[in-house]
């Protein structure tokens, strides 16, 4: 093909204004399942305290005779356990002439950014509740910290070898970091033993929530010969469906949905490691000071400084009601 002599092109021109979208594209996952699923609790103090009780076993050989003297039974006093509060922060800093100069996309700079940080600050959150992280009571130097709820469990938690159990420490008041055990291979057996183990504690989990790579392994849990296999009719206007996820799981002790996490991949290899077997009405986020901006940041420059920032803690309200399956391969076949 051949130019049209002298004509003026856009190669030529130094006076074309450039296209650049309004849109600003975001691919950052920023769903926070176990954060969103969990009730909101306000708390009064740095170290919300409550109290846990457990039914007396059953007695086969409860009987008196007629006109039988009572005799009272030493009341048991309930435990008392808690958690701390620990502060979370994002923040920034933005330059009063980026502020006012035109801008593709949202038009303030302060604004784009509150609401990015506001997604960010939660994603942390998610990521430390679900964490094997130990409370700590913290002091003048040392911030508080929120026992994550790996750290939590310890009645119904499957570990590899090794691996042993954190939970509340009556002797010091926090909750110990569970150590962890050797990698292998998530199995149904590993999921059914421990279903039935919170089952018989008294939990009723409804939500299995882990790494990506594990909801595939619980996938292939439908080639199980115990399984009953998929029968899906078509109709002579449907189209056929090959079916290689699984997405609830009915359990001997009920119907269980199957969560993905992305958070527990994205934040360390080891989050990955942990499948929980959750019962959402006992367990809580906790705040003493819900998600906020800090509106008395002192400004020190031709800048806007902006603090977003909230005080929270994992309410664990019987860590019985929940169980985990930890030391298992959850980012790849070997990892």
């Amino acid at each position: 093909m051949t130019l049209v002599a002298n004509a003026f092109t856009s190669f030529d021109s130094r006076r074309n204004r450039e296209t650049f979208s309004d849109l600003i594209s975001m691919i950052t996952p920023d769903e926070t399942p176990f954060y969103s699923m969990i009730k909101k609790e306000s708390v009064e103090g740095t170290h919300p305290e409550w109290s846990v009780d457990t039914l007396a076993t059953p007695v086969i050989t409860n009987k008196v005779v007629e006109g039988d003297t009572y005799g009272f039974a030493a009341v048991t006093a309930t435990s008392r356990i808690g958690n701390y509060c620990q502060i979370s922060t994002k923040q920034y800093a933005i330059s009063e002439t980026q502020e006012v100069v035109l801008k593709a996309g949202q038009k303030s700079e302060i604004g784009r950014q509150r609401a990015k940080k506001g997604v960010e600050l939660r994603c942390d959150m998610e990521a430390a509740m679900l964490s094997n992280n130990a409370s700590v009571a913290g002091n003048t130097t040392t911030a508080r910290q929120s026992a994550g709820l790996r750290a939590w469990i310890a009645t119904n938690d499957s570990v590899g070898a090794t691996g042993s159990s954190g939970g509340f420490n009556a002797g010091t008041g926090v909750v110990d970091t569970a150590p962890a055990g050797s990698l292998r291979t998530f199995t149904k057996t590993l999921l059914d033993d421990t279903i039935e183990a919170t089952y018989k504690a008294g939990g009723n989990p409804t939500v299995l929530m882990l790494s990506p790579y594990a909801k595939r392994v619980f996938s292939t849990f439908m080639s199980d010969s115990n399984v009953a296999a998929f029968r899906t009719p078509l109709t002579g206007k449907s189209q056929g469906t090959i079916v290689g996820a699984a997405d609830a799981y009915l359990s001997d002790f009920g119907l269980i949905d199957v969560v993905p996490n992305r958070q527990m991949i994205r934040v360390s290899a080891t989050a990955a490691t942990y499948a929980f077997l959750i019962t959402p009405d006992k367990v809580a986020k906790g705040f003493l000071r819900d998600i906020q901006e800090d509106k008395d940041v002192a400004k020190t420059g031709d800048a806007l400084p902006r603090v977003l920032k909230a005080e929270w803690s994992l309410i664990m309200k019987n860590e019985a009601a929940h169980g985990v399956i930890s030391d298992i391969f959850g980012s790849t076949a070997s990892t």
